[in-house]
């Protein structure tokens, strides 16, 4: 029995240890929501050139509200261009894009045909436009994406900075109808809001698909997306904070994504997006804890690390303990058969002997970090001029999500360990 005491003895100090972790953690970013960024005017002479790319194979559900979002943009239209990409699409997203041109005739889109070969991913999409490209700066739109008036117009001032490489937009999730989606909208308003935290202490290094902006030449300088990577917009973000340059969160920049509606669906997207964390963040380990890059290389990356190996740990130590219970089950059913089903209710533990069996070494940072958590959900739907809705997404969100999450990671990061192969489309 030794050795069993020795094992929940390392939970409980693994437990205690990511707690506080956490709790120090949210600590620290409480303080960054305090901090008030530079009010820099940031005002440009004149409007660059734009050009707007969507890749688009299969997009007939969404490619037509996506473009004529981009063809309503509060920007000049002799300095935007819409290049659609249709990466050898089966159903009608070329006739759409050809809808699209016919409709919108004082606006520049133009529609590039790729042949889709064995294993190719958005990332070929994306590069086949940049290829036609003509724009100072060029955007990723995803095909299902519908954006507002004055985000170009709230982005494009960020250059100003030669410093800054790209620039992002907040996300939110398009018209919410069931439990799925709900769940993601919460979801992209902290997100939402954490990516303007990391903006603020220059730690921001993702370029999500929806809308990001990015400086021509730096694709002219380091190469497209990769085309061998599952997540190119992380892996572009992260090849440009590794060459020194700044990522920025257009906070008034808004634009609304449709979320996956399905359980199949949410869950292929989220195993892919963080097999894109393991690979993209192992690919770049030499930026840890190299003062070099700053906060990026000495907090945020080792963070990120931090909170992988925490959701891996974690969800061991919670099989080995729901394995040990059941073994323990199974024994005192073989021990004393059917009487195993005849349960005496009255000896259950009262309400007020679990509190007092409780652990408040362990209780007490689980509480504080909950309570933390219900802070900065408050915070991010305050920053987003969000209203609280959705009471039963928020409980499941803080109860069965994280369950569901850790699924997610352990898939992911079996299917990375594996190499196994992943599809766009």
């Amino acid at each position: 029995m030794e050795w069993k005491s020795g094992v929940y003895k390392m939970i409980e100090w693994l437990i205690l240890f990511f707690s506080f972790t956490t709790l120090y953690l949210g600590i620290f970013w409480l303080h960054v929501v305090s901090l008030k960024e530079k009010e820099e005017t940031k005002t440009i002479p004149t409007f660059p050139f734009v050009s707007l790319i969507v890749p688009a194979r299969n997009e007939e559900k969404g490619l037509f509200k996506t473009v004529h979002s981009l063809t309503a943009l509060d920007y000049p239209k002799d300095k935007l261009e819409i290049i659609i990409v249709d990466h050898e699409s089966k159903d009608t997203t070329s006739e759409i894009a050809r809808q699209l041109i016919a409709q919108h005739p004082h606006s520049r889109i133009y529609l590039i045909f790729k042949k889709h070969l064995p294993g190719e991913l958005k990332a070929d999409s994306f590069n086949e436009g940049l290829r036609h490209a003509h724009g100072e700066f060029v955007g990723c739109v995803d095909a299902d994406t519908v954006v507002m008036r004055t985000c170009l117009q709230e982005m494009v001032p960020f250059f100003v900075d030669d410093s800054v490489g790209a620039v992002i937009s907040t996300i939110k999730v398009h018209q919410p109808r069931n439990l799925f989606e709900r769940i993601q909208h919460l979801e992209y308003i902290f997100a939402s809001f954490t990516r303007g935290l990391m903006s603020k202490i220059d730690t921001l290094h993702v370029t999500p698909g929806a809308l990001s902006l990015y400086r021509k030449k730096l694709f002219d300088q380091y190469g497209g997306f990769d085309a061998q990577n599952i997540t190119e917009d992380l892996e572009m973000a992260m090849r440009l904070r590794y060459h020194g340059y700044k990522i920025k969160l257009a906070r008034n920049s808004i634009t609304y994504t449709k979320a996956p509606d399905t359980f199949r669906s949410h869950w292929n997207q989220r195993v892919r997006w963080f097999r894109g964390f393991i690979y993209n963040n192992y690919k770049y380990r030499h930026m840890l804890f190299k003062k070099k890059y700053d906060l990026i290389g000495t907090f945020q990356y080792p963070v990120n690390i931090l909170s992988m190996a925490t959701v891996i740990i974690m969800f061991l130590l919670g099989g080995y303990e729901l394995f040990r219970r059941v073994f323990s089950e199974v024994n005192k059913f073989n021990a004393i058969g059917m009487e195993y089903f005849s349960i005496d209710f009255t000896q259950l533990p009262s309400l007020k002997h679990i509190i007092l069996q409780m652990n408040i070494l362990l209780f007490f940072p689980v509480f504080i970090g909950l309570l933390l958590g219900l802070l900065f959900y408050h915070l991010a739907h305050k920053s987003l001029k969000e209203k609280w809705k959705y009471p039963f997404a928020l409980v499941s969100y803080l109860t069965i999500y994280p369950i569901l999450r850790s699924f997610h990671w352990m898939v992911a990061f079996y299917k990375e360990t594996f190499r196994t192969k992943n599809k766009w489309k």
